[in-house]
């Protein structure tokens, strides 16, 4: 009888272990600032690709994820295409693109990127990242309007 109640406090131990992991977790993903107290994100990301080449210059993408492919498309110069998702609990939400266009001199050039990786980007972009394709590589927006360098194309 004695060892039936020795089990009893044994599981009891346990389940008050478990609410206390619980409910760490549960403060630990509330303070987080893209997360709500339940670790999912509430707000989509947006992406915005927009096309800054040259005036006679139609840019072709695909873009897609490990889970949804977005589609081959075209951007005319100054053309801006949005998508929006939810970041996924692990942060390990990742975007890439390949690029098609021919250059004013006639050159074809195909070129890809992560156009979204969410270790690297959650925090710089916040809910809007920007993304400007450039003949010399794709460019970020800062908070403040400032294009900055984010890729360079290697040399055709």
């Amino acid at each position: 009888m004695a060892c039936f109640f020795n089990n009893i406090g044994a599981i009891s131990s346990a389940l008050v272990s478990a609410k206390f992991f619980l409910i760490v977790l549960t403060i630990f993903f509330g303070f987080s600032s893209v997360t709500n107290a339940f670790g999912s994100h509430e707000f989509p990301t947006k992406v915005i690709l927009r096309n800054e080449l040259s005036p006679n210059i139609t840019l072709t993408y695909h873009c897609k994820s490990a889970d949804d492919d977005l589609g081959e498309r075209s951007l005319a110069f100054k053309g801006e295409w949005l998508w929006s998702f939810f970041v996924n609990f692990w942060d390990t939400t990742l975007f890439w693109c390949n690029f098609w266009w021919v250059e004013d001199n006639g050159n074809p050039r195909h070129e890809s990127f992560q156009i979204y990786k969410a270790k690297r980007d959650m925090r710089r972009c916040g809910a809007y990242c920007w993304r400007l394709v450039r003949s010399d590589g794709i460019y970020g927006l800062t908070g403040g309007g400032e294009s900055y360098l984010l890729h360079k194309w290697p040399s055709s």
